[in-house]
């Protein structure tokens, strides 16, 4: 399946935005040189470079096994080696001998598939990070992978371990799929860190969305259970926080121009109605109907601080 190149995908770089805000409310400033930022990071390591613009202070480790990406991360390093270190070997291979040692990590398990053994690393990793370690953990959620009766049967029997109920087939619909998705997750964390436990998993925002394929993508942290509240208390504000397990949210934001950007910019932040105020606002319609328009003109609201440009140069 064809998709976008890897650090152009917009839904994606929304997704890569809001770990950035997550960041900011976990950990306190004079904190953050106390952490490290370990990815996959993919061939031009965008969210390497995200992270040493936001937060310079912070480690960071990209762990890559295919011997070209490797070449083109050496060639896209955003800051020089001793901020960013590459290693070159498999994530299961990194994971297995990973210790933080009582510092604190921040890791994005990125996956572009479903694996049970995904949820294996989720759940070792939930075991082995420091108190205040962000986890953030990426899957395929595509519903057209369980078109046919043995695609079913493979996804029951391979994932019955995590699944809330067995004998339901993989849902049909994307949102469905996300929130099953979101589902396995809670079971793994909590196989991982169970009540007993000092620690525990709290969720802190997920998402769904589609660049080409069809992805959820969950955000957490590793703390006290004796903290949780004050976990609580610092993202209660934050319009896009789920702490409790609630419905993904869904990334899908519109194809616009960068002219019809900076003249919405005038009318944003706005309140209710959003999509039906800036499609008033531009006199026409940029999607399909109207109630697509509008649908996905909500999405800019919503996400336009976190929308990235794209733009043409000429070398």
């Amino acid at each position: 399946m064809s998709q976008p190149a890897y650090h152009i995908r917009p839904n994606k770089a929304v997704d890569r935005l809001t770990l950035i805000d997550a960041i900011r409310l976990v950990v306190k400033p004079r904190e953050l040189s106390d952490y490290t930022y370990y990815s996959m990071g993919g061939p031009t390591l965008e969210d390497f470079r995200l992270i040493y613009e936001f937060y310079p202070e912070i480690k960071m480790v990209c762990i890559e096994q295919d011997p070209e990406i490797y070449k083109r991360q050496r060639f896209h390093l955003p800051c020089r080696f001793h901020r960013l270190k590459l290693e070159r070997t498999s994530l299961k291979s990194f994971l297995a001998q990973y210790e933080a040692k009582d510092q604190k990590s921040i890791f994005w398990l990125d996956y572009t598939n479903l694996e049970l053994g995904h949820f294996d690393d989720f759940m070792g990793l939930l075991g082995k990070v420091g108190t205040n370690s962000i986890v953030k953990i990426t899957l395929s959620c595509d519903p057209r992978d369980y078109k046919k009766p043995e695609q079913t049967e493979d996804f029951r029997r391979k994932f019955e371990t995590l699944l809330p109920n067995t004998s339901d087939p993989p849902p049909s619909r994307v949102d469905k799929l996300a929130l099953l998705m979101q589902e396995m997750v809670q079971i793994a964390s909590q196989k991982a860190l169970p009540s007993a436990m000092p620690l525990m998993f709290l969720p802190l925002s997920s998402f769904y969305y589609s660049d080409g394929a069809g992805i959820f993508t969950l955000t957490g942290v590793v703390c006290r259970r004796v903290e949780e509240k004050d976990f609580r208390k610092a993202f209660k504000n934050w319009r896009f926080a789920n702490l409790n397990w609630n419905e993904p949210r869904q990334i899908n934001v519109p194809s616009l121009s960068t002219k019809e950007r900076l003249y919405l910019q005038r009318y944003l932040p706005c309140g209710r109605n959003a999509g039906r105020t800036l499609r008033r606002a531009l006199g026409y319609l940029t999607d399909e109907n109207l109630k697509q328009t509008e649908i996905r003109l909500q999405q800019y609201a919503d996400f336009h601080r976190y929308f990235p440009y794209f733009i043409k140069a000429i070398p």
